[in-house]
């Protein structure tokens, strides 16, 4: 045991017994006035609840102690050996009982935190006790010539009324949470218990007025100001002074004839209305406050758990940029250097076929960095769809178109079927439509070994647009019923161990689940073991009003005659670029950073700039800030964003800063070449439609 410990319980122990003394001098002083009736017996309470919060020995300790103050007491008065020996006994024998009964009933915390706690701790604690008490009160009081119905029932009167107040008042007043949300100034206290003290006075004098009908809005407000405790301590105050004042009035109010007995029950009535109905009342305060203070800490710690989501959320896209960027710069020389090198035409064959090799390789790569990035926009809800008119047979012929090589090289045979107006217009984003395409086939594709891999489109027409529903078909080994469920789910593979012989981010059906939903639409998979899989999709689309958008091919385009600036302080980068450049024909100019690049864009008269965006010096933004701000034909010059960043963050501050528009590394000669044809084509830099 602890000093600290050591000094607390002796602290306690003491003012038990100087409590017990007092109350026990008080209502033994009216006994001796009132006839030998008990009006209130405030003891057996307050040492029930020492009982209660000391250790077992301290509590011995605690009992003796107030046996020895109330035995000389007794004598002191006048009354015989035994007599004073006896009543000690019955009463702290009372108060053992009770606190005996309070453990088995209510549990060792004895917290009183709503009226059922207390209604059980009166009904099954304080009346079995003070009941069993007053009967044997009753007998032993007949060995001095008193009547046993007297006796038996104004013990038990005095002492559970006593009881039922002292005891939670006791427990109420140790525990600091019952009025943590009631603390009041001193001053406040002092009035409010004084008020009570007063109109306690005033209640029984022989006014032609019900004044203790005033008590009850008096308690009430003691109540909401001092909640139960002050509900406890204030029913404790009531019940000393009606207590001392019923003994001693000549006649009750109104003039009418009463017995000592009758005012004491009566009054003992009105002390426990009071006290019942204030604590009744406080109960549901506390506990209105209590969950306002529950509620409160819950949103706390909602807004903490959300301030650290979007701190997460915040570092997870800090950490994918810079991941981004760091992986696809040098992967930007090795897809681009692959590429170049595959176009010439000296190479020998056990080279080509080794450079198609590091070509495949670099692509898994890229996807693989690509379903990251996109599984994050889905995720963040940072994916927006850019609808325009298109031909859904168009749509699906070029996926095929892009996948043939892959199934050819397998052995393959590939297969397409439409059914319904597919090639009507609709207003679709069919880069979308063909990402989830693209990785739908590539599954099939890769997890079939022999057989044949299908496409099949069905339009069907509906009053407010056409729904499209595609089915990619395989004959591989299928998806057993208990992987299907969890395929669409991120970082989900139908063949997680170790054993297995395709690879994959896990990543690419939950991004076809995000983008389906995000359209409005709805994917799943039908599939039995050994006889192959059907992944099908199905998404709502308007028709399209305007024309249909048709792509230009790279292959039938002429050489593009442009000067381009092209900015970037990593060299491999920039010889990579220009050597693309000047496979597509343009005149390329070199900057290294962004102030070389504003003072080229001054003096060269380029068609068209790629500007990197990280940078030493001065970086992409600040320097298309620059550009702009040069005026004339500088201010209309396209500027595209060439850089490893391919956020949506970056791509909104590259937006913002006045670029056109962005392309991410690896620079691959396909997509630049779309690029350049789209700005070049349209003079002033007016962005595409």
């Amino acid at each position: 045991m602890t000093a600290r410990t050591w000094y607390y319980n002796l602290a306690l122990s003491g003012g038990v017994a100087v409590a017990y003394g007092a109350s026990m001098a008080f209502s033994l002083s009216l006994t001796r006035e009132g006839a030998g009736i008990a009006t209130i017996w405030l003891a057996g309470g307050i040492l029930a609840a020492g009982f209660l919060l000391l250790p077992r020995r301290w509590g011995l300790a605690t009992a003796t102690a107030c046996f020895t103050v109330q035995f000389a007491y007794n004598l002191l008065v006048g009354n015989p050996l035994a007599a004073a020996a006896t009543f000690p006994a019955l009463t702290i024998g009372e108060a053992a009982a009770a606190a005996w009964l309070a453990r088995k009933v209510c549990g060792e915390t004895m917290r009183l935190t709503s009226m059922s706690r207390v209604a059980r701790l009166l009904l099954l604690v304080v009346a079995p006790a003070t009941a069993l008490t007053a009967i044997l009160a009753a007998d032993v009081f007949t060995l001095y010539g008193r009547s046993f119905n007297t006796v038996l029932s104004g013990w038990f009167y005095g002492h559970a009324l006593g009881m039922a107040i002292m005891l939670p008042a006791s427990l109420m007043v140790v525990r600091p949470d019952m009025v943590r949300d009631f603390r009041r100034t001193p001053f406040e206290q002092i009035c409010l218990y004084g008020l009570v003290a007063a109109m306690s006075f005033v209640s029984v004098l022989p006014i032609r007025f019900p004044m203790p009908l005033l008590l009850f809005p008096l308690m009430a407000l003691l109540a909401f100001r001092l909640g139960p405790r002050g509900a406890a301590v204030g029913a404790m105050i009531m019940a000393v002074v009606l207590s001392s004042l019923v003994v001693s009035l000549p006649s009750p109010p109104g003039g009418a004839t009463w017995s000592l007995a009758e005012r004491t029950r009566s009054f003992q009535f009105l002390i426990a209305i009071n006290f019942f109905t204030s604590l009744a009342t406080a109960m549901v305060i506390a506990d209105q406050k209590r969950m306002k203070r529950l509620w409160a800490r819950r949103t706390r710690i909602a807004r903490a758990a959300q301030a650290r989501a979007m701190a997460a959320g915040q570092a997870k896209t800090e950490f994918l940029a810079t991941m981004s960027h760091e992986i696809r710069t040098p992967m930007s020389s090795i897809v681009g250097f692959t590429e170049v090198l595959l176009k010439r035409e000296d190479l020998p064959e056990p080279a080509r076929r080794q450079l198609a090799l590091i070509d495949r390789a670099g692509a898994s790569l890229l996807t693989v960095v690509n379903d990251i990035l996109d599984f994050s926009k889905v995720e963040a809800g940072e994916v927006e769809l850019s609808p325009a008119p298109i031909n859904p047979r168009n749509v699906a012929q070029d996926a095929m178109a892009i996948v043939a090589e892959a199934a050819r090289r397998k052995g393959l045979d590939l297969q397409l079927g439409f059914i319904g107006p597919v090639e009507a217009p609709v207003m679709l984003d069919d880069l979308r439509v063909r990402q989830i395409l693209l990785n739908l086939l590539s599954n099939a594709i890769k997890f079939t070994d022999h057989g044949r891999v299908r496409l099949d489109l069905q339009a069907i027409e509906e009053p407010d647009g056409v729904l499209l529903r595609f089915r990619v078909t395989d004959t591989g080994p299928g998806v057993p019923s208990e992987q299907a469920a969890r395929l669409f789910k991120r970082f989900s593979q139908g063949d997680s161990s170790v054993s297995r012989t395709h690879g994959g981010t896990g990543l690419g059906l939950a991004i076809c689940r995000g983008l389906t939903e995000l359209m409005g639409g709805k994917i799943g998979v039908e599939s039995k073991p050994g006889a192959g899989a059907t992944f099908w999709f199905e998404i709502p689309a308007r028709r399209a009003a305007g024309p249909v958008r048709e792509a230009a091919s790279p292959e039938a385009a002429a050489p593009l005659a442009a000067r381009v600036l092209l900015v970037d302080d990593h060299p491999m980068n920039r010889e990579l670029g220009a050597t693309v450049l000047s496979l597509l024909g343009c005149e390329v100019i070199l900057a290294e950073n962004g102030e070389e690049a504003v003072a080229a864009a001054q003096t060269s008269g380029c068609d068209l700039i790629l500007m990197d965006v990280h940078m030493p010096r001065m970086d992409g933004l600040e320097a298309t800030r620059a550009i702009r701000a040069l005026g004339g034909v500088c201010a209309a010059v396209p500027i595209i964003a060439m850089s490893a960043d391919v956020m949506p963050e970056m791509e909104a501050a590259c937006l913002r800063a006045g670029m056109n528009a962005a392309v991410g590394k690896p620079i691959q000669i396909q997509a630049l070449h779309d690029v350049l044809t789209r700005w070049l084509g349209e003079p002033g830099g007016v962005a595409a439609a």
